[in-house]
């Protein structure tokens, strides 16, 4: 499933969706992040039915933590 993110942060992010997951189930993403993927697990934090989901980051893949600082550091300083 491909979704939208916003208010994306070192400790989460929002995804619109119109059919929200339940506060507290667990996920796996990917991020594309300048076209590299930023693989996450973490767990649905807000539940709003018909925009969309908070998701709280709980683990990084391989060294992902590092490109998403990286990333945020970039798109602030520019």
């Amino acid at each position: 499933m491909r979704l939208e993110t916003t208010d994306l942060s070192r400790s989460g992010c929002y995804v619109q969706v119109l059919i929200p997951l339940p506060v507290g189930t667990r996920i796996r993403a990917t991020l594309w992040l300048d076209g590299y993927p930023v693989v996450i697990r973490g767990r649905v934090a807000t539940c709003h039915p018909q925009f969309g989901n908070g998701i709280m980051f709980q683990e990084f893949e391989d060294h992902a933590d590092l490109q998403l600082c990286r990333y945020l550091d970039a798109i602030t300083s520019g």
